[in-house]
């Protein structure tokens, strides 16, 4: 070789000059290991090149969609009494706006929510329209049906199921079967949820094999990231809007049972002047009067809790709804083809420039 010959030269003319423990390379050594070996680079290269290309295009097409929601903050007059305070917090990257309020959820976890096992349990359930085969599927399906390659068509083979641990569910225990696992696994890969501290902006990123079934995954997660967060913050209220409609019913009952109670004796009783009937009638009047007042407080308290459910339901602008990407986001086939072909001629430096280093080396031991 050019290399280990140029080497041995050196080696000879500047024995006096060198010392024995140390190797020198000059430019001109670097310079005729390349041109020498400048074939094999291009050979590996085109070769690995090649090999990049047909990775490129059989490899599976992947579509991201993106939705962006503005959630609303919850904001209090005293947080504008330490404004200067609020702003410093803000520059070592705390929030006060998000500490103001202990029955609201931070925007800061919502990524979390979409990283939940019940999350990735509910859109596995959900129905979405496949483009490429024109149907409608759950998406758990659509992923058995993408995870289905052409080996375990033609062999047959099919991994048998654990026996579940916990088949009675006495533990009260969310069991998944390694199906499951790796769906849910495969959700939490290509769905992510990003919140930007600054603008308070919440950015749902999906990514899939069909574009129509990206669009639909991030409009789910939007939907669902909105019921959660509401549920949340107006479970207390909705709750004490039920009690006081089983109590609002339970005072009407009373209250027209008093009322009919007290027309009716009065029905009966209109010609009487007995000291005893009209003792009676008070006693119906004052039950009549009892269940009124108790309904109609009842009524109000009700109506209270309406306008404070509405009041405690977060709002969500969307900024940027979900779309049908029109491109694939991967592979990206020329960068691909590019790094494979990088990486054949390094692979063919390596091979060549080690053997011709190590014979150098023992040489001038």
């Amino acid at each position: 070789m050019i290399l280990q010959n140029q080497f041995m030269q050196d080696s000879t003319s500047h024995t006096h000059s060198v010392p024995s423990n140390e190797i020198e390379i000059s430019v001109t050594d670097i310079v005729h290991f390349f041109k020498s070996n400048l074939r094999s680079m291009v050979l590996w290269g085109a070769g690995f090149g090649v090999l990049g290309a047909i990775y490129a295009f059989t490899a599976q097409k992947e579509f991201e969609s993106k939705a962006v929601v503005l959630p609303e903050i919850a904001s209090s007059s005293s947080l504008g009494k330490i404004g200067g305070l609020g702003a410093l917090a803000g520059l070592a990257g705390i929030d006060l706006s998000q500490m103001n309020s202990t029955e609201a959820i931070r925007p800061d976890l919502y990524p979390s929510v979409t990283q939940s096992l019940p999350f990735a349990l509910y859109l596995l359930d959900q129905k979405v329209f496949v483009s490429s085969t024109q149907k409608t599927l759950s998406l758990k399906n659509y992923f058995e049906s993408l995870n289905e390659s052409w080996l375990s068509k033609l062999f047959d083979s099919k991994e048998e199921e654990k026996p579940k641990l916990d088949p009675t569910q006495s533990s009260q225990a969310v069991e998944l079967t390694q199906k499951q696992e790796a769906l849910v696994k495969q959700i939490q890969q290509r769905v992510v949820t990003a919140f930007d501290r600054k603008t308070g902006i919440i950015t749902i990123n999906t990514k899939m094999p069909d574009p129509v079934v990206a669009a639909t995954v991030a409009r789910l997660s939007v939907e669902y990231l909105k019921e959660y967060v509401t549920n949340y913050r107006t479970d207390k209220a909705r709750k004490q809007l039920t009690f006081l409609q089983k109590q609002v019913n339970e005072a009407k009952a009373r209250y027209q049972s008093s009322e009919a109670a007290l027309a009716g004796y009065r029905d009966r009783n209109s010609f009487l002047v007995m000291n005893s009937a009209k003792i009676t009638e008070q006693r119906l009047q004052s039950e009549f009067m009892l269940a009124q007042n108790v309904y109609n407080g009842l009524v109000q308290q009700y109506e209270q809790a309406r306008i404070r459910v509405e009041e405690e339901t977060p709002v969500f602008k969307m900024l940027e709804p979900a779309k049908i990407p029109l491109k694939k986001s991967e592979p990206k086939r020329i960068m691909l083809i590019f790094l494979f072909s990088i990486f054949g001629v390094i692979l063919v430096i390596v091979a060549k420039f080690i053997p011709s280093f190590q014979n150098y080396y023992k040489l001038h031991q």
